[in-house]
């Protein structure tokens, strides 16, 4: 009985096996080209746009945003910045603006006030460091801001709190031209040479003065950034917004190029980045929206 049973079985399995085979050379010789079936929507639906009563935040409109900004990742000080921007979109997707600010306070950075508190000054870095007292006066400072821009708005949607409250928000990409109000050390040229610092050319009374010594100029450089904004009434919104700023100025005040003066070619690079809040106010005030 165990003999035939086991038979029985060899048999089926033999049976299942050539049936699968057949099975497959049957798909392989068959054409294995994909075709998509037309999907026709029928009811109320049909022949409906993607997207209806989209409420259109910001074409033909002007967005006025007063702003508080400060810089981040500042090595020797930061700045508190109050200004605004216009905008003015002629698509709801595409718009130009301006913008400016204004720096009501700086910051120094605890790199800066280790300086002034522990810094020693000797012949070797009297250029540099005159006096560790007056070190925050020798710094390079960002006073004041203003650029154009183009501004682009790649996605938008609606977001909700709590299942309650429910805003509109997109994402606003920028980028464009800024100046910048610089304001560094003064030129400045060690004697007699660059490891033993005595005097300074600046006031010929001694390298001391010449830490209080200022130049101020303008800076143009690219800007660009991106920014998120919620809309809550139909001409009030919120904005939160990153800008970076590119550009060479001397931050420190020292002679970083270590040729025993203190000049343009001490500048480096440095990617100046600004956080802002803004509140938006739309004008004209009434909202449009699609069919």
């Amino acid at each position: 009985m165990m003999m035939l049973a086991r038979q029985t079985l060899l048999r089926i399995s033999l049976v299942a096996a050539l049936a699968l085979v057949l099975v497959m050379a049957e798909g392989l010789q068959s054409d294995n080209r994909v075709s998509a079936q037309d999907v026709h929507v029928t009811g109320p639906l049909a022949g409906a746009p993607s997207v209806m009563n989209q409420r259109l935040w910001r074409e033909m409109r002007l967005h006025v945003e007063p702003f508080f900004a400060f810089t981040i990742a500042d090595e020797y000080s930061r700045s508190l910045i109050v200004g605004g921007e216009l905008r003015f979109h002629f698509l709801d997707w595409l718009g130009i603006g301006g913008w400016g600010g204004y720096s009501v306070a700086t910051l120094d950075t605890n790199l800066t006030k280790e300086i002034r508190d522990k810094g020693v000054t000797t012949n070797a870095n009297r250029l540099d460091l005159p006096s560790r007292e007056g070190y925050p006066n020798q710094v390079g400072r960002l006073n004041w801001w203003s650029g154009v821009e183009l501004h682009f708005v790649p996605f938008r949607g609606k977001l909700a709190m709590f299942q309650k409250i429910f805003v509109d928000a997109d994402i606003d990409v920028f980028v464009g031209a800024a100046f910048v109000g610089v304001e560094e050390r003064a030129d400045v040229t060690g004697q007699p040479s660059p490891g033993n610092v005595t005097y300074c050319d600046q006031v010929g009374d001694g390298c001391l003065p010449s830490q209080d010594a200022r130049a101020k100029r303008t800076a143009i450089a690219p800007s660009f950034g991106i920014a998120f904004n919620a809309f809550f009434k139909e001409f009030v919104g919120l904005a939160f917004r990153w800008r970076g700023i590119p550009f060479k100025y001397n931050t420190s005040g020292t002679d970083n190029n270590r040729d025993g003066q203190i000049n343009s070619d001490d500048r480096l690079r440095q990617f100046n980045n600004m956080f802002s809040v803004g509140v938006i106010f739309t004008l004209p005030p009434k909202i449009k929206t699609t069919d």
